[in-house]
């Protein structure tokens, strides 16, 4: 990765760490990475494609770090301590970033990064299965996708509970719980005290990418995700009022089809632009319903 386009996504994590993505705008990106607009656009064609690139980012150093982790001189479940740990101080570290994904993850609309997401869920699986195999042999198999979901379910959990205060977290002690509590699913599946409730197929349906064709959310799902938006604003009651009834009236013109009234939509749309948050679904609204913002 060249300079420049680290110098991007390092400033770009700072901003939306504080400002959030919708909140923060491209000129303010390369305003903070010392390049002009143009600059940035040779990097990068859009803001949604910055945000992949920033989770492909993370997920390299984390994947780097759990590589060097690995000692081949120590056992299989030593060495699955030892990445599970790397995992949890890579998270601790970037919290205040972790946090905003959660947040702006719940109404993201770029399918590259859905899709993305998707991949990564896939890895983290077959990461999980080469684990198990290795502690437990191949009479782990038919329990690995139970054993993933109650691992990974744990440390989720965990996780979650410290993000607001991270450094109350230890993670060489998660890490020894999380590796305890496996080895104890393991040994009650292997034992027959549990049956798996998960096989191949459902996990392939779990994990499927979106059918090609079908990744791009429709006018309607876009004003859902608006409104998941405005809930999430501190904005005073009559202005929220009146955004939810501009958005009932964008529905109803979304359910009207070829017959929707295109002025009376870009007028409504109007009244969103004060806030950057709905800056990624007017575009695509805009793009839906045919309007544009300059005539």
């Amino acid at each position: 990765m060249n300079e420049t386009k680290k110098r991007i996504i390092e400033a770009a994590i700072a901003l939306f760490t504080e400002k959030g993505f919708h909140g923060t705008s491209i000129q303010e990106i390369a305003a903070h990475a010392g390049i002009s607009k143009g600059a940035f656009y040779l990097h990068f064609k859009s803001k949604d494609a910055l945000q992949v690139e920033i989770f492909r980012y993370y997920t390299s150093l984390i994947q780097e770090e759990m590589e060097n982790a690995v000692d081949p001189a120590q056992s299989a479940k030593e060495n699955f301590l030892r990445q599970t740990e790397v995992q949890i101080s890579q998270i601790q570290r970037h919290t205040d970033f972790i946090a905003m994904v959660v947040r702006d993850q719940a109404y993201s609309l770029n399918p590259e990064l859905i899709r993305f997401i998707e991949e990564l869920r896939v890895s983290q699986a077959e990461w999980y299965r080469e684990q198990l195999i290795a502690m437990y042999g191949q009479a782990i198999r038919p329990f690995i996708h139970d054993i993933s979901v109650i691992t990974e379910g744990i440390k989720n959990n965990y996780m979650q509970q410290f993000i607001s205060n991270p450094q109350a977290l230890y993670p060489e002690a998660l890490a020894e719980l999380i590796v305890r509590m496996t080895g104890q699913a393991a040994e009650e599946f292997l034992a027959g005290t549990y049956r798996p409730l998960l096989d191949d197929e459902t996990v392939r349906t779990l994990f499927s990418f979106f059918p090609e064709g079908e990744e791009e959310t429709d006018a309607a799902g876009v004003i859902d995700v608006m409104r998941t938006i405005l809930s999430g604003l501190a904005l005073p009651r009559a202005t929220a009022q009146y955004l939810s009834s501009s958005l009932d009236f964008l529905g109803t013109q979304a359910d009207a089809g070829p017959s929707a009234d295109v002025t009376a939509i870009r007028g409504v749309l109007a009244v969103f632009r004060p806030y950057p948050e709905f800056g990624d679904c007017l575009r695509r609204l805009e793009e839906k319903f045919g309007t544009d913002p300059h005539l």
